[in-house]
């Protein structure tokens, strides 16, 4: 019985951290990534996140960063 209260406990906890709350404070930054498009792809799936990786607005995501 602990071993299965456990194991709910521990894949409740995992399914919380994928499933991720998207807030801007939880946001990855231009210093995540390698590329402007690795950023662009993350902005697109986390279009909360797109404030801290264009902060211009000028749609181009970390401008610093190399293309590909």
């Amino acid at each position: 019985m602990t071993r299965l209260i456990l194991i709910l406990i521990l894949s409740g906890s995992l399914f919380a951290c994928s499933s991720g709350s998207n807030k801007e404070s939880d946001c990855k930054t231009c210093k995540d990534f390698k590329t402007q498009a690795e950023a662009k792809a993350y902005a697109k799936s986390h279009p909360k996140c797109k404030k801290r990786l264009d902060s211009d607005k000028d749609g181009k995501f970390c401008e610093d960063l190399p293309k590909e």
